[in-house]
């Protein structure tokens, strides 16, 4: 069995993959810090229309959760990602991560990837798998 990667050294910005220049929406209450931090990343503002890289969203229940979803299939490049935050363990608006992955399956996502985005908020990752995307985007 290989070590456990520590990644505490990495910003949440770089956990959650944001790179210079792309095309990222944020919905809902994910922090004004990370709000901040993602525009300095990109080194420009956040959309509100168009095509997308990724977008990180807060859903609070089963239903935001399968909303988003659907909302963001069609916006996303094959190669983007949707974060979904969620409340952690011990808030009233907690929801576990694991019940939004069987309707993102179905929607034709995977999860990849989950983090702590702060002291009461992690999220996970859903992108569209190689098999689903594409032929131009590689």
């Amino acid at each position: 069995m290989s070590p456990e990667k520590d990644y505490s050294h990495r910003t949440v910005v770089q956990k959650l993959g944001i790179k210079p220049d792309q095309r990222i929406e944020i919905t809902g209450d994910v922090g004004s810090a990370l709000r901040t931090e993602v525009k300095q990343a990109l080194g420009r503002g956040l959309v509100r229309h168009g095509d997308l890289d990724g977008a990180i969203v807060l859903v609070q229940s089963l239903d935001e959760g399968h909303e988003a979803l659907l909302r963001y299939r069609s916006r996303l490049h094959d190669t983007g990602y949707l974060w979904l935050v969620t409340r952690k363990r011990g808030h009233d608006r907690y929801l576990n991560q694991m019940e939004l992955v069987p309707g993102a399956k179905k929607l034709g996502y995977i999860d990849n990837k989950t983090c702590s985005i702060d002291a009461g908020r992690s999220g996970i990752r859903f992108v569209i798998p190689r098999a689903l995307r594409s032929s131009a985007s590689g």
